[in-house]
């Protein structure tokens, strides 16, 4: 089994017992490292999931309703009371939605990918025009600008279940992973912090970039984004122009 079976199965599976999977995880340190944070998720969802109910409530609702006392209660009581459990109910259902939603979101697949692929922060060559678009070529894609300098990384790769193409651009020193995914559009332009990465996820055409960096700062953001939005989508392009095209 390699990395990319290990994280699939990881994110569908997080408690697997396949021998296989066990075998990676013992045998590859980053996602042993994947795992952990995985299981310390899982954990934190079972916290979410054992909220404890105010004291006492789940003895008056049965109350009421096995004796003859919800006549009794006035109706003010019942509908607090009833606020009062759906509330609890809401927050519970609600915070693992949210959970499901936000372990599937593209700052935490970005994260996640990240660790197998850690070394290409230290490549410091820069690659030539034709290696970066024989990269975007990979993808059936053609860049219609520029190659941004200092690019020093590109491989076709998959974030989550989404098709993309891994970048890495150097820019006053310092690396920036980009991500491009061509067939996943985010909303709006966000930052986000993960386990020691700071990112930011923003719309391009039809696809969507993702900027990491475990240096602490996104200083070298706005930067890297305009030059990858140039080669992308033309000298000139903005967020409403045309992504790339085959």
């Amino acid at each position: 089994m390699d990395c990319l079976e290990f994280r699939r199965i990881l994110t569908a599976t997080p408690h697997s017992d396949d021998p296989a999977f066990i075998a990676h995880r013992r045998e590859c340190a980053s996602c042993a490292a994947a795992w952990e944070r995985a299981q310390a998720f899982e954990n934190e969802l079972m916290q979410a999931l054992n909220m404890p109910a105010p004291e006492g409530l789940t003895d008056r609702i049965l109350l009421a309703q096995t004796t003859g006392r919800r006549q009794r209660i006035s109706r003010g009581r019942r509908i607090a009371l009833s606020l009062a459990a759906s509330v609890l109910v809401a927050l519970g259902v609600g915070g693992v939605v949210w959970q499901q939603v936000d372990a599937h979101s593209l700052p935490a697949l970005a994260v996640a990918h990240m660790p197998p692929e850690i070394e290409s922060l230290n490549l410091t060559e820069p690659l030539t025009t034709q290696a970066v678009a024989a990269g975007f070529a990979g993808r059936n894609l053609a860049l219609r600008g520029p190659v941004p300098t200092g690019t020093t990384y590109v491989h076709d790769c998959e974030v989550g279940r989404y098709k993309a193409v891994h970048l890495v651009t150097r820019r006053d020193g310092e690396p920036v992973v980009v991500l491009y995914m061509p067939d996943k559009r985010v909303a709006k332009t966000r930052d986000f912090d993960r386990h020691g990465w700071v990112g930011r996820e923003m719309p391009m055409g039809t696809g969507s970039l993702v900027l990491l960096t475990n240096r602490g700062t996104r200083a070298p953001f706005d930067a890297v984004a305009a030059d990858w939005r140039k080669a992308i989508q033309g000298p000139g392009a903005d967020a409403g122009h045309a992504p790339l095209a085959p």
